[in-house]
């Protein structure tokens, strides 16, 4: 299915990310957090005194006595449990960084331009990155790669399942069934969904949206689907729109986070998923405006607490959107911004890795 790129990182990143931070906050012993030894190696090749951005720092995990660590991060529960020395946290997007100019030495960009879903702002985050970091200072870049040890991905862009069970608590995974034939790797990959990123325009993606409902509002409606299969305009002998951009033939994408509460049919409830504003008024006919917004506020509430339980007892799977890159087209990326040039690039654990240097703009290129 076909969803905007707006959508989909709001959706399956950030919120996804938040809930994910909450569940994961320890009333025990706090695990260890997984350590690249790449990135722990980049982190100490620093000269003392060094200045050096985490983007995307997540859980904090690269820390340095020697050198003044500044990370961030668009997750305000995660960057609230990771309170630790040695590093300055802050509140930040990657495509937006409140940074000055040429003021940081070595900059960490691992596991964070996958989460982008186009091109176009993953090279708006390394170009933010170029532009903090001053000449001569060098990136280390981690994405997910396509190319996995025991398999490959379906897609490049996907969303990949986050299974609690598999979720550490002090320390120590839960028991699992042992699997003989696969490896988590391989179940990952079998499990992930491919996805279309939309770059329509917004009147594109109103329009379609509009179609979108209308086909929905046909296929809920048995008479006249039976009676007018040619529903949306063409004549009966016509024949139905296939492929994946149909709104007839369109997969329906999993929850990024699992819903429990049952929905109702009624034609009220259908119109407000479309329009709330237009749902609302027509509810008012026959409940006040107080009571409709004290039952959404119940609905929501149950629902994320009833989410939060299911959790506990690791029978809830996640979404997360991700950009998987095929062998070298991380390093093209990289080359396609001008101040930056690619030193280094290697395979690790999964992922690919590009160490990278800012160049004077005034310097040609051989």
């Amino acid at each position: 299915m076909s969803i905007s790129s707006e959508n989909v990182e709001q959706e399956y990143v950030h919120s996804i990310y938040s809930r994910l931070a909450t569940y994961q906050q320890k009333d025990h012993k706090p695990s260890s957090p997984r350590i690249w030894p790449r990135v722990r190696q980049f982190v100490d090749q620093q000269s003392i005194g060094s200045v050096i951005l985490d983007v995307g720092c997540g859980e904090a995990k690269y820390t340095s006595q020697k050198c003044h660590v500044i990370g961030f991060d668009t997750c305000s529960e995660v960057l609230s449990s990771s309170k630790k020395e040695n590093i300055e946290l802050c509140l930040a997007d990657a495509v937006n960084i409140p940074i000055r100019d040429a003021s940081v030495d070595a900059i960490l960009n691992v596991s964070v331009i996958h989460h982008l879903a186009t091109t176009s702002r993953r090279r708006q985050v390394l170009q933010e990155c170029s532009r903090c970091l001053r000449v001569g200072g060098k990136m280390l870049i981690y994405a997910w790669a396509f190319e996995q040890p025991n398999g490959k991905f379906a897609a490049q862009d996907i969303l990949v399942p986050w299974n609690m069970h598999e979720t550490a608590i002090g320390g120590r995974l839960p028991k699992v069934k042992f699997h003989l034939n696969t490896t988590k790797e391989q179940r990952i990959i079998a499990a992930s969904i491919p996805v279309n990123i939309s770059d329509k325009s917004i009147a594109q993606r109103w329009f379609s949206g509009v179609l979108s409902k209308v086909t929905s509002l046909t296929d809920q409606l048995p008479y006249f689907s039976k009676r007018c299969p040619s529903s949306s305009g063409y004549k009966s002998n016509q024949s139905t729109p296939t492929g994946s951009d149909s709104p007839l033939m369109a997969q329906k994408l999993p929850s990024a986070a699992p819903q429990f509460l049952p929905t109702t049919n009624s034609l009220i409830s259908g119109i407000k998923r479309w329009s709330p504003m237009l749902g609302r008024r027509l509810a008012s006919l026959l409940v006040p405006v107080e009571e409709q917004f004290s039952e959404e506020l119940a609905q929501t509430i149950m629902r994320e607490s009833i989410t939060e339980a299911m959790a506990t007892l690791r029978e809830v799977t996640f979404y997360r959107f991700y950009h998987v890159f095929k062998e070298g087209e991380l390093s093209d990326l990289v080359d396609s911004v001008d101040s930056l040039k690619v030193v280094s690039t290697s395979f690790e654990h999964g992922n690919w890795c590009v160490i990278a240097e800012k160049i004077s703009t005034n310097l040609i290129r051989p």
